[in-house]
């Protein structure tokens, strides 16, 4: 694509892959040797608990969860050029903000932001965060550009923390971030006893001056709307993120998180502007003929079995 073209940030990520590939890249196969039906009883209960540890079977709901986490990475990062100067437009006016404490004033007013959020919600258990972990390992995460001497951070995942707070979620960043790196952002920067102002222009002073791909926000229902600062405040801040600081989100949680971007129309807008996925539990062939064709798939694979094991 000629948007991608000259973008080091984009040409050194993974080729697109096609459907295929897709599937093939998440799938995880069960690995049984039939030997084992002949162990003791204590091994086989071992064995027997383990065999689905690797398996995963591609629906279409992954395959279009990775298509929009592929767009959003590489659309993310058409505005933030390492190659003309776009990027160091962004770190100009992060630098601007970190100075004044305030994540509404611009040093450059034409720094251009493509990036997108998305929100994904499913009950506990239905494989969200196993889904992104396995769509993320197809990528590299971190990526050193020689000719530029810089560090290129492709995704970075964090927990929303219990207490709910947007300082410890800020902290968590720092703290991912140092474990990837090497770094010491935490003690650096949360040890100052900075305000929430100045905490979120570091957070995303940091995450321009790595290029970070997209951050993945998982477990978004803890975020406590009271304590927080309120839903304007949380949305204002995301927004800011996707919008003027030009880093891509993708919020993860359960169905308790979907009144923080539902309050209004315009907060749901501005909360999942690449759209929003709703994962339900898989329906019965019974009473959807469309889904009968992943309950088959699904139900019927045996993967690294042979055709006579079962």
């Amino acid at each position: 694509m000629p948007q991608h073209q000259g973008n080091p940030l984009i040409e050194a990520l993974p080729p697109l892959m096609d459907t295929r590939q897709v599937r093939e890249g998440l799938a995880g196969n069960v690995h049984f040797d039939p030997q084992s039906i002949y162990a003791g009883g204590r091994e086989r209960a071992h064995i027997i608990s383990s065999l689905l540890d690797d398996f995963f079977q591609p629906l279409s709901a992954h395959v279009q969860l990775e298509e929009k986490i592929s767009i959003m990475i590489r659309r993310g990062y058409v505005g933030r050029n390492l190659a003309d100067g776009s990027l160091n437009t962004h770190l100009q006016n992060g630098y601007e903000r970190v100075m004044k404490g305030d994540l509404e004033v611009n040093r450059f007013a034409h720094a251009q932001s493509t990036a997108s959020s998305l929100s994904l919600i499913g009950c506990s258990g239905s494989g969200k965060s196993t889904t992104i972990t396995r769509i993320f390992a197809t990528y590299p995460q971190v990526i050193y550009h020689e000719d530029y001497n810089f560090t290129q951070i492709t995704y970075l995942k964090i927990d929303c923390p219990h207490d709910g707070t947007l300082k410890n979620l800020c902290i968590q960043f720092f703290r991912a971030l140092d474990r990837i790196l090497h770094t010491d952002y935490e003690t650096k920067i949360a040890g100052k006893r900075l305000g929430i102002e100045q905490l979120l222009a570091m957070m995303s002073q940091v995450a321009n001056a790595h290029a970070v791909g997209v951050l993945v926000i998982d477990e978004i229902q803890h975020l406590d709307r009271r304590r927080a600062g309120g839903v304007d405040k949380m949305l204002n801040f995301f927004v800011t993120l996707v919008n003027t600081i030009g880093l891509p989100v993708i919020f993860v949680g359960t169905p308790k998180a979907r009144p923080i971007f539902e309050k209004d129309l315009r907060s749901a807008r501005r909360g999942a502007g690449f759209g929003s996925l709703i994962w339900e539990p898989m329906k019965s062939p019974e009473f959807n003929k469309k889904a009968s064709r992943e309950w088959i798939a699904f139900t019927n694979e045996r993967s690294g079995l042979g055709s006579s094991d079962h």
